[in-house]
Parts: structure tokens; sequence; C-alpha cells
């Protein structure tokens, strides 16, 4: 994909998958459940035929809050057949609509579009931090459509993602430009201010 092309695709994997473990999806998420779909930590565990799992937050998408774990990179229905993704209210097995697993260690590299809404993130902004925006996932590809919110590139440690450094494909500070981030606002990481 070049560079100044608005084709969001979620925040996926960079580099070496550091870790990746199990989350169950609660009954009827009100929300849908994409591949490469940054998630929050539900705060609770559930009991599944695979053992008592964490959930995943699922009643709306936690752009803007704290506690995410990372990114989906597998997602699976109630019986852990492989699926494009899970729709909102989905029943499953009546406690779980399906599983997922995430890429959540905390050093984790992603690469994600920013969303050049207002403007495009600018070389200078390398080292802080930015929100990130939801969007409605594809139902088609499976794929989330989450960017970030270059309009939300600041030093200020209550974040989403710190921004490390542009796609060696594209070039910093025009539209649509792809970053390497990280989770700054971590579920098992530390919240720190950027640059």
């Amino acid at each position: 994909m070049a560079t100044g092309n608005d084709a969001a695709f979620g925040c996926a994997v960079w580099g070496e998958l550091l870790r990746a473990r199990l989350y169950a999806v609660q009954t009827a998420p009100t929300i849908a459940i994409y591949h490469q779909q940054i998630v929050k930590h539900g705060a609770t565990s559930v009991a599944t035929r695979y053992g008592n799992l964490p959930i995943i937050e699922d009643g709306s998408d936690p752009a803007g809050d704290a506690g995410l774990l990372g990114a989906t990179v597998a997602v699976f229905d109630e019986n852990m057949f492989p699926v494009k993704y899970i729709a909102a209210s989905e029943a499953g097995d009546g406690t779980v609509a399906g599983y997922v697993m995430v890429a959540d260690h905390p050093d984790q590299l992603f690469v994600m579009q920013e969303d050049s809404d207002g403007n495009a993130i600018t070389a200078t902004e390398m080292g802080q931090n930015a929100d990130y925006v939801t969007g409605t996932g594809s139902s088609t590809t499976g794929l989330a459509a989450q960017e970030i919110d270059s309009d939300s590139a600041a030093t200020a440690a209550a974040l989403n993602l710190k921004l490390h450094f542009a796609h060696p494909d594209d070039t910093a500070t025009e539209n649509y430009c792809r970053y390497i981030v990280t989770i700054n606002e971590h579920y098992y990481g530390d919240t720190i201010a950027g640059l």
C-alpha cells in the first residue's frame, strides 16, 4: 500500500510477534470483533470449555481508553473455528460469542495508518503519543478499520499509542502515512508521557 491511500486496516503486528494469548468474547457483544482490532481488557474472566479465560471489553470500541491489551491476531467462533469476525449480538454458546488471540505484550510493535483528518502527523511528532479512532470493520475482509487520530499527537501521557517512526515505505507528513507504534496505555505496561 502506498502512502496517500486511505485504506484503514486496523493495527497489525510489525516485526516479531512477542506474545499472543487467548481471550474470550462474551456472548452478545455490543460491538463486532475483527482481525487487527485494538481491544481492551474486560476486567473479569469467564468459565469456558477451554478453562477460565479473561474477557475483552465488548461494550464499545475503547478508542481513547486506558487498559488496552494490544490487537487481535486471530478470531474464532465458540467452537474455536477460525472466522472473519464475530458479529455484534452473536450468541455463541450462551457464555461466549467466540475467542480472540491478542498480541498483548506491552513492547509489541504494530503498524497503523493515520486518518489525516485535519492534518497529517509531522516528522517532529515522532516520540509523541496519540489516540486512535474507531471505524467500521469489513465483514468481507474481516479487518478492523481503526486509525491513528492525527489531530491528537501530543506529549500527554494519557494517549493510546506511542509514535515511533514512519513505515519505511511511506513518507512521514504525507496523508494516510503508516506509523510503527506501541500501545502506550497498555494493561500490562506503564503509561508514560511523549517526548
